[in-house]
Order: C-alpha cells, then sequence, then structure tokens
C-alpha cells in the first residue's frame, strides 16, 4: 500500500451546470399561492409564509419589527405560556420577523402534526391577540438593544447612509430610533396588525415530507382565510442617484475607539443582465477572504480585521456598499487605498489566473450553500422576491464561467465611476 503523499494537493474538477428542484405551484380557494418542493427523505417539513410590506408600510417607525416580535406572544384562547406549550408538545418551532419590505412567519414540524401546526399559522394571520404586559417586556428588550445599537459606530454609520443615501423620507431611508420607541403605544402593534397583515395576501414556500395531504390542509386553512381584494402594494421608486448633496460625510463619535467606514453607489434593480458580471466584480473587489480589499487594507496594511464588499437588492432598488471598521488614525490611508481598488478595476483588466479563482469560488461556495431543504426553500423564495425564474441557476455555472475580463472592465466603469456616498463615523 503506497503512502499518502501530503505534499501533492488532491486534483481539482470544474463544477458543470446543475439543475436545482423546482418548485410545484398551487393556488389556494382564496388566490393565494404556495410553492412546494417535496422531498420525503425525512418525515419534516420546513415553511415560510411571505406577505409583502414590513417595514415599508409602517406609520410609526418600528411598529413591524414590534409587531413580529409580539405575533406568537397569543391568539385567541391561548396566552403566550399555552401558545409555547402547544408548540413545544408538537415539537414544531414558529417564528415570525420582519424586514425592509416584507413580513415572514416561518417553521418546521414533523409531518404527523403538520395540520396541528398549520392551524397556528392561521391563528397568528387571523386572530393574533397582544397582551400589554407581554408588550412592555418586548418593548423594553428591544429599547435596551437599540440604545445598545446606537453607542456602536457600526450601526451608526450604517444607519447614516442610507438616510443619505436614500433622503431620511424614502420609506428605505427611514431609522428606527431609542427616542421612539420610548414613545411606542401597543395601538400600533394592533393598527400595524389589522391593516398590514390580517387579510393580506401572501405567499407560501414549503418543503420536506409534502404530499397531498399536506396540500388540502394548507387549502383548508391557509386558503379560507378571508385576502382583501382590493389589497394593492406598490415599492418606491428606484433611486438612481444618491440623495445627499454632501458626498464625504464624517460623524464625530468622541468615546469611540475605532472608526467606521461605510462606502457605496446605486447600482441596478432585479432582473438585470448585468447582475453575473457585477457579481464576480464584487467578488474580486471585497466578495471574499481572497480579495483585493482583504489583500491590500488588512493583509498588508494592516489596518483593520475585515473590510467587505457587497450589492445590497431590496425590491426595486440595488446598492453597492462597501464596509470596514478601524482605528480612527488609519482611517485616511483605508480610504486612499479602498478607491485606489476601485479604480484599479475601471482601468486595468483582472488576470486570467485571479478571475477563475473567483469564479471557481463563486461556483464552489453556491454549490456547498445548497445542503438541505431548507437552503433550497431560501433559494426558492430569495429567487421569487427578487424577480428571478426558478430555473435562473440552471445554467449559473456557465453564465459565470463565460464572463470574461473585458467585460468586467466594462461593467466595472459603468457603475463604479458614478458618484459615491462616503460615511465615516467615529
Amino acid at each position: 500500500m503506497n503512502a499518502l503523499d501530503r505534499s501533492i494537493p488532491p486534483k481539482s474538477y470544474s463544477i458543470k451546470d446543475f439543475s436545482l428542484p423546482k418548485p410545484s405551484e398551487f393556488t389556494l380557494d382564496n388566490s393565494c399561492k404556495v410553492f412546494s418542493i417535496p422531498n420525503s427523505a425525512q418525515p419534516i417539513i420546513h415553511f415560510s409564509l411571505y406577505i409583502k410590506g414590513g417595514k415599508l408600510l409602517e406609520k410609526e417607525k418600528g411598529a413591524a419589527a414590534l409587531t413580529a416580535k409580539m405575533m406568537g406572544e397569543g391568539v385567541e384562547g391561548m396566552d403566550s405560556k399555552a401558545l409555547h406549550q402547544k408548540l413545544e408538545s408538537y415539537g414544531a418551532i414558529l417564528s415570525t420577523s420582519s424586514d425592509i419590505d416584507s413580513f415572514t412567519i416561518s417553521g418546521h414540524c414533523m409531518k404527523r402534526y403538520f395540520a396541528e401546526v398549520i392551524q397556528l399559522v392561521k391563528k397568528y394571520l387571523t386572530v393574533s391577540t397582544f397582551a400589554e404586559k407581554d408588550f412592555s417586556h418586548i418593548l423594553q428588550v428591544m429599547l435596551q438593544q437599540q440604545q445598545l445599537n446606537e453607542e456602536k459606530t457600526s450601526y451608526l454609520s450604517t444607519k447614516l447612509f442610507r438616510e443619505n443615501f436614500y433622503g431620511d423620507q424614502h420609506p428605505y431611508g427611514k431609522s428606527l430610533s431609542s427616542e421612539a420607541l420610548k414613545n411606542f403605544q401597543l395601538n400600533e402593534v394592533s393598527r400595524y396588525y389589522q391593516e398590514n397583515i390580517l387579510g393580506n395576501p401572501f405567499q407560501l414556500f414549503i418543503t420536506g415530507d409534502v404530499g397531498e395531504l399536506e396540500i388540502k390542509e394548507i387549502n383548508k386553512y391557509l386558503g379560507s382565510i378571508a385576502v382583501r381584494e382590493d389589497a394593492v402594494f406598490t415599492y418606491p421608486d428606484f433611486v438612481s442617484k444618491i440623495s445627499s448633496p454632501q458626498l464625504n460625510i464624517y460623524q464625530e463619535k468622541e468615546d469611540a475607539v475605532q472608526t467606521s467606514i461605510r462606502i457605496g453607489c446605486p447600482t441596478f434593480t432585479l432582473p438585470n443582465p448585468d447582475l453575473e458580471a457585477f457579481t464576480i466584480l464584487n467578488e474580486v473587489l471585497g466578495g471574499y477572504f481572497g480579495s483585493r480589499l482583504m489583500k491590500n487594507v488588512r493583509e498588508e496594511k494592516g489596518l483593520t480585521y475585515g473590510i467587505h464588499s457587497s450589492f445590497r437588492n431590496e425590491t426595486n432598488q440595488g446598492y453597492f456598499l462597501i464596509a470596514t471598521d478601524l482605528k480612527k488614525e488609519s482611517k485616511d490611508l483605508a480610504l486612499q487605498e479602498i478607491y485606489k481598488e476601485i479604480n484599479i478595476l475601471t482601468e486595468e483588466e483582472i488576470s486570467e489566473e485571479e478571475l477563475e479563482t473567483v469564479k471557481n469560488y463563486m461556483t464552489g461556495n453556491f454549490v456547498m450553500s445548497i445542503n438541505s431543504n431548507l437552503s433550497l426553500l431560501e433559494v426558492t423564495k430569495s429567487l421569487y422576491k427578487k424577480g428571478l425564474p426558478f430555473n435562473y441557476y440552471d445554467d449559473y455555472v456557465s453564465r459565470i464561467q463565460e464572463i470574461e475580463s473585458p467585460t468586467l472592465k466594462e461593467v466595472a466603469n459603468k457603475y463604479f465611476k458614478q458618484d459615491m456616498l462616503e460615511i465615516c463615523v467615529g
């Protein structure tokens, strides 16, 4: 038997196109959609119910987040304790969350308890109750967390970036504050629930051991919910230009030991033909640990523990963002190096070796990310929210591999030559 020579790396192989399972689509009696991806390997079901709106529909800042935290603390006939005991007896988990443009109820359970759990989901959607004692506790916890956030330069810089990028009157630019939370009343939670959850259309994404019986149960319980026929939701217009006339903003924080930097610009909405090329550009610049910004600012200059860039996609909006936290005295040099790396991408073509490394990282990382029913459900829901087809990833590897350096340079000039918003807090 030959000894293993550990000085010789294992052979690497290029990833080929592959097809992800596609959801079957069902329409409930109330016209709401269900997207199902069956996989009976285990008797477990995962689901995520998605409602458009989220923070965008708030009349009072914090209403969506507080409503999400309050839902699940009681429904008609069951207080918080009874509800949690019921879920525990099923071995099930239900959670509610809100983000900037949607509201979500997610959960998982054993197949044999699915009917009971989906009935609880219906109660969440139709007869949630909001007790003052639960509200006071949740509000206090949320207030304390908000006050802690407002001491962090990383939080403040991101908040300041969004306010100046969108404008503080744009729904995406509005920010929560501890002062607003101090004056928040329980009736605002009830109002948000009545106006934006109760009777609003939804989409359900479900995967796992789902069969004909489960689809019938979904229709029986969720399809019987009266949905408003006049419910119309409109997303804000695309912001193609930075709102703030001032592009370089420095906010001093005397007691801060570090400075947080946020730099970004508008990009595009989805779907868009530049998506794959821009995603590669982002990876090269700051999207992974071997990126140019990490090598320059972290490894060579030693200015920070981490720096990264990302493409942020919100419904009908997209922007590019670079983020890092470092010592105050390193701010100017870091800014200089960040802009230098951006300019290089607009002036020079990426080498074939670096481009191949990034492409292999991107495709390999994507394959590794699809490792469970739950991750497949999240990918499917993400495609739906972004307006991308469910077969988007069928030729994803080929599309990535076909993009060449001249195209990337062209896309870099298209997006990185415009004004950049620069925020520094520290």
